[in-house]
């Protein structure tokens, strides 16, 4: 009251019947910007509905402005530690843990590139053996017509195999119409196998009937006598029996040789690759960003819903977190000092362990062991990072001292001369200087290399790093201290917003206990009624 103006504090302590038209105006714009605040990451339609809710609920509900209200203490407590916590494991996966798997697959890379590279070399020296004997065979090839010949003659035969696998034949032209018609890979091969092995049924029947023609005439003209040749050649009439080869068209409808989604198989897998390589990064950019700010706003959300419940709890429930000394109980107590009754304060020994002072800077015994358990949290998330930056740390320097001691100058230098002179003017001769005559060559080789590209680069992790791990263990050290204030702090924003509420059962309590020499439930002496509002 001296602190403030005489109008903010009649504002703020006074009857809810004074300045009614500020006080939901206040209310409104409160609960819209908390509201804004909460879910300000989710799609405009949501924000301007939850808004507006909100506006209506710190308009007309102090339940609702305490609630938001007992969002920062939260925010500082156990939650807030568990907010940073999953901060801290995201700091991780995104520093040491991501640089190890960097300077792993750097070095993996490495080895192969060093592989390669001796891979080349030896590539480069086997040349240099071979190359005089492929000239030998190269010239060998460019001067004897018979060689020319016969590579001719290999390719026209490869030629007749290509165009007997790869032709548009046999089948008739029926079938040619199925296989244009093919909308597919899978359409096509099918088609043209039925259709190949329905024609070879076909060709089959008809050369069977006529050989039946063929045998009836040769039949006719062997046997001159009128009706006995006609008697004995009617067994070449029976040009029904070629019918039974047809049973095979079955056959080739059920038997095709060809497997049955190989062309789908094919085109679908070849559309997947494609999509994948297109929109892969654009994916990965856009989750990490959604990741953040969905976070956060789940995190708030959170925390109002925490508020909410304790809220509720503290107007339903006489006895939850009912072991302050508040300042309505201090002037209860000096009012019945006043009026020569019995009371309370200071405080006596025993009564000290189970009441605790808002105002004190020390920790109460009940108020130590949600802190000793965060710390042991704290402490044992703070081993999990070291371990892991000891690990970053170690696998660096080795991959640095690999780097700076592991580079290699490569030098490859060859000379190669032959000259065979073969004389004579002999078939022979003449036969010795086209093929040994090749043998006539000269080579000189001189490659310089180093494995510079090949070494590896390990990352070392960055002060950002560092800091995105650090700086929030730090915080979650302070949240374990400053936890019993902010818990302190919960009871009064909510005795602001209800200052009877609940019945001051402590004192009561006490007073009853120090006038009663047997302790019996405090439920039996003074009944209660449901808790007011």
């Amino acid at each position: 009251k001296r602190i403030l103006p005489h109008g903010v504090y009649k504002f703020l302590f006074g009857p809810l019947s004074q300045f009614p038209v500020v006080r939901r105006l206040t209310g409104a714009g409160f609960g819209a910007l908390s509201g804004s605040f909460i879910i300000q990451y989710f799609a405009r339609a949501v924000l301007c509905v939850v808004a507006g809710l909100c506006s209506l609920g710190g308009m007309f509900s102090s339940l609702f402005r305490c609630s938001i209200l007992l969002m920062f203490p939260s925010m500082i407590g156990s939650q807030g530690r568990t907010f940073l916590m999953v901060y801290v494991l995201h700091g991780l996966y995104q520093g040491p843990i991501a640089n190890i798997q960097r300077n792993v697959q750097d070095v993996a890379s490495s080895m192969g590139c060093n592989i390669d590279l001796q891979i080349t070399h030896s590539k480069v020296m086997w040349r240099m053996l071979t190359e005089p004997y492929v000239q030998v065979v190269q010239e060998i090839v460019n001067d004897s017509d018979e060689f020319q010949k016969e590579t001719q003659n290999v390719s026209r035969q490869f030629q007749k195999i290509r165009d007997e696998v790869m032709g548009q034949y046999g089948y008739d032209s029926l079938g040619k119409e199925s296989v244009h018609t093919a909308n597919s890979t899978q359409e096509e091969y099918v088609v043209k196998t039925r259709a190949r092995c329905d024609y070879v049924v076909q060709q089959g029947v008809s050369r069977c009937q006529d050989w039946f023609s063929v045998k009836w005439e040769e039949c006719m003209n062997t046997i001159q006598v009128p009706l006995i040749n006609h008697f004995l050649c009617v067994p070449m009439q029976f040009h029904f029996l070629c019918d039974i080869m047809r049973v095979m068209t079955s056959w080739c409808t059920e038997k095709i040789p060809v497997e049955g989604n190989f062309g789908q198989t094919f085109d679908k897998l070849n559309d997947s690759i494609n999509r994948l390589a297109e929109h892969f990064t654009t994916n990965v950019v856009l989750e990490n960003i959604i990741f953040h700010k969905m976070l956060f706003s789940l995190f708030l959300f959170n925390f109002a819903c925490r508020a909410f419940g304790y809220v509720h709890r503290y107007c339903r429930d006489i006895h939850f977190d009912n072991v302050y000394i508040t300042t309505y109980i201090r002037q209860i107590d000096a009012r019945r000092r006043r009026a020569g009754k019995r009371y309370l304060l200071p405080l006596k020994k025993a009564e000290q362990e189970s009441l605790i002072n808002p105002w004190s800077l020390s920790i109460h015994p009940s108020e130590l062991m949600p802190v000793i358990v965060g710390f042991l949290q704290v402490a044992s998330l703070a081993l999990f990072v070291c371990v892991l930056l000891a690990v970053d740390g170690i696998l660096y320097n080795i991959f640095d001292l690999i780097r700076r001691h592991t580079f290699t100058t490569y030098s490859v230098t060859s000379v190669h001369h032959i000259d065979i002179i073969i004389g004579g003017d002999s078939m022979l001769a003449r036969l010795l200087r086209k093929t040994i005559g090749a043998f006539n060559t000269s080579s000189n080789l001189d490659v310089q290399s180093s494995n510079f590209q090949c070494l590896p680069q390990p990352h070392a992790l960055s002060q950002s790093n560092y800091l995105w791990i650090f700086i929030p263990l730090l915080l979650m050290c302070l949240m374990c201290c400053l936890q019993v204030y902010t818990n302190r702090l919960r009871r009064v924003i909510t005795a602001f917003y209800f200052p009877k509420v609940p019945f001051p059962l402590t004192d009561s309590y006490l007073l009853v206990k120090q006038s009663c020499p047997v302790q019996q439930p405090y439920s039996e002496i003074h009944p209660r009624g449901p808790a007011p509002y």
